[in-house]
């Protein structure tokens, strides 16, 4: 009873913020359903942060208030709950069940340890490679949960009480940090990412495959990958340099699991199949048709789950997708739909190009990336961040003349960068509640490896993806 009483007071400070909010003496250029749509923004993203009502809860106030204060009606606002892009995310949902369900993510992610030998650095290393890898197919939720008990298990062959040491920080730390990073590495990843392509859509009228997406985060997250590994096992240096059998209930249990069976086999036959389908859109065939990204995540669905030829039931499928994730976009999409229609995007954009009428293409996306990134920590939120940052780079790139694609994937991608706090997502709470380091140290590694991770995405976006864009 006190924890409900907490959440309802905290529920009713916010909408009491959220109402003076609409009574401050804002600009003139900001209308009354401007004010009204940044009221419901510090709710959403206030809620978001403190979770005091479920995220998909939240998700659908926000449709909720701007039916009722007219900024969009209900109709338009419920639309994007069924957006095109969930269905992406529904594709990735349903491969996840697959892979979960014959026990294919976690063999994947011993292989990955089992070739990293024993010394401590590399295990860390192994740990957070196969996490990532995995957060490029499933949830970075599902991803971190499958890594944390085998990083915890090679922790505890290393030292008998492993909590608090700088080895257990850097590997459990270092999970979740990889579990952010590699959901940004497909379209299925993570929620920024397919709001990244649907306000490209939406805003630009430009459609992003899935091929077009890959080819420019792959690159990005196998350079940070390694960088992350590097500054967590400097920042927190393992007091053990080698564990002694560390590997032997690893390689055990591969044993154990045995070689790839006929069902395994085809599961990863379909997997192909799925990746294939999403990448044959970059050969520009002439036949297939429009919006060929969501078509191609239907027939996954369907591939997976058609009697003979899929490998689940619909009960085994549903029971691994996330319909508060899908719910969680669609409030983001009109979240930030409500921002635009009202003009706040347009004054947020003109007020950064006073700021950067003058700057080059190099200044310009380095702001947007370190606002976008340092802003999570303010929404705790990735869809919060992507949904009002990816519209505001999309304006602020036709006002200024640069890339809508360019400036809009450097603000996706920041979006992903959650380092600093265990609230700012999932991955970040799991690990923080193995109890194996505390909130100053994520904050310490993570405020570091923002600023290497945003420098990176400067470097890169400038060098490989601006000349292509």
């Amino acid at each position: 009873m006190p924890e409900l009483d907490r959440k309802l007071t905290t529920i009713i400070i916010i909408f009491l913020i959220g109402v003076m909010i609409t009574f401050l003496p804002f600009p003139e250029q900001f209308s009354t359903d401007a004010k009204i749509m940044i009221a419901i923004a510090f709710v959403a993203a206030a809620l978001w942060v403190t979770e005091s009502l479920p995220i998909a809860v939240t998700a659908m106030l926000v449709i909720l208030l701007q039916g009722i204060f007219g900024i969009q009606s209900f109709q338009e606002a419920l639309s994007y709950i069924a957006h095109p892009v969930n269905i992406l995310l529904v594709a990735g949902f349903v491969i996840a069940a697959g892979l979960k369900k014959y026990g294919i993510d976690r063999r994947i992610g011993l292989r990955f340890i089992s070739v990293m030998g024993e010394r401590t650095d590399r295990l860390t290393l192994g740990v957070m490679a196969g996490t990532a890898f995995l957060s490029m197919w499933i949830s970075n939720t599902a991803a971190t949960a499958i890594m944390i008990p085998i990083g915890i298990g090679i922790l505890k062959k290393a030292k008998e009480y492993p909590k608090g040491t700088n080895m257990g920080k850097a590997m459990i730390i270092g999970i979740a940090f990889a579990a952010n990073i590699g959901g940004m590495g497909t379209p299925v990843g993570t929620p920024p990412v397919p709001i990244t392509i649907a306000f490209l859509e939406d805003m630009a009228g430009i459609s992003i495959s899935f091929f077009d997406w890959i080819i420019r985060a792959v690159p990005l997250l196998v350079i940070l990958i390694p960088l992350s590994w590097k500054l967590m096992t400097t920042v927190y240096k393992p007091e053990v340099e080698r564990i002694k059998g560390g590997l032997d209930d690893v390689k055990k249990e591969l044993k154990e699991i045995g070689p790839l069976n006929r069902k395994q086999k085809h599961v990863l036959v379909l997997f192909g199949i799925a990746l294939a389908l999403w990448l044959v859109e970059a050969f520009n065939f002439q036949f297939l048709p429009d919006d060929w990204l969501y078509i191609a995540s239907l027939i996954i669905c369907f591939m997976f789950i058609f009697p003979t030829v899929g490998v689940l039931d619909w009960k085994e499928a549903t029971s691994e997708i996330s319909w508060g994730i899908l719910i969680l976009v669609g409030g983001g999409l009109a979240l930030g739909s409500g921002l635009q229609a009202t003009g706040v995007i347009d004054i947020m954009a003109n007020s950064l190009e006073l700021f950067l009428a003058d700057a080059g293409l190099l200044l310009v996306i380095a702001t947007i990336g370190f606002v976008t990134a340092f802003s999570i920590t303010l929404f705790s939120s990735l869809t919060a961040t992507s949904s009002t940052f990816v519209p505001v780079a999309i304006a602020l790139a036709f006002k200024l003349g640069f890339s809508p694609k360019l400036l809009a994937f450097v603000a996706g991608v920041a979006a992903c960068f959650a380092f600093l706090l265990p609230a700012n997502t999932p991955p970040n709470a799991i690990a923080y509640s193995s109890d194996y380091f505390k909130t100053l140290d994520m904050t310490k590694a993570g405020v570091l490896l923002t600023f290497v991770c945003v420098s990176a995405l400067v470097g890169v976006a400038f060098l490989l993806w601006a000349p292509f864009s």
